[in-house]
């Protein structure tokens, strides 16, 4: 596959039942791979994806965590979708809006052909939760690439963030078995993460 510059994005659907999901087609006609952007609610995934895309109004950022309830569909360069699932994890988000996500999202995942590799959100300051240990256990189970990106690592010293890297990953490690732990560092602020983070993808698809 030739390899994708993140140079021109477009935001294509918001699907809130899976007979929503669009059918996305590359300009040669072939399916779409898809990358499914995966994280606790408030992890930074809106603000990565208009990052990323270097587009402040593509993916909808708020301070109120669990806003998304839709899986949103964007288009890069027409050869490659982000797919951005809601996230997980917030308390205040109703039972029955969290069975739903949760239903849609499994449904997703489950079949979802053209999914060929999730980008694994994880606060750098946070420890995992049962909600990141849950849904590593199901990546685990289907062997689906993924590549964990450690956010808003801005807000720490280099320290912090080597021994917090290290203990997280450290935790992670069983449900990688023998298989090597892809990671990186990302913030904001820095447009050195959205190089790396480009070339990342590339090389894993």
């Amino acid at each position: 596959m030739k390899e994708i510059p993140f140079k021109q994005a477009q935001f294509v659907a918001a699907a809130y039942t899976h007979e929503h999901f669009p059918r996305l087609l590359k300009d040669s006609g072939e399916p779409m791979p898809e990358i499914a952007l995966v994280g606790r609610s408030n992890v930074g995934k809106s603000s990565l994806i208009n990052h990323l895309l270097q587009n402040n109004s593509l993916a909808k950022t708020s301070s109120v965590p669990g806003k998304t309830q839709s899986i949103n569909f964007f288009s890069v360069d027409n050869q490659l979708a982000l797919v951005d699932l809601p996230g997980y994890g917030y308390a205040k988000v109703p039972k029955n809006i969290k069975q739903e996500w949760g239903a849609l999202i499994d449904y997703y995942l489950e079949n979802r052909a053209s999914l060929k590799m999730i980008l694994f959100l994880i606060d750098s300051r946070r420890d995992p939760t049962e909600d990141d240990l849950t849904f590593l256990k199901w990546s685990s189970f289907h062997k689906k690439p993924s590549l964990l990106v450690f956010t808003k690592v801005d807000k720490m010293n280099e320290s912090e963030k080597r021994q917090k890297t290290l203990t997280t990953l450290d935790y992670f490690k069983n449900f990688f078995h023998s298989s090597p732990v892809h990671f990186l560092h990302y913030s904001i602020k820095d447009p050195r993460a959205r190089i790396e983070l480009i070339k990342k993808i590339n090389a894993l698809l």
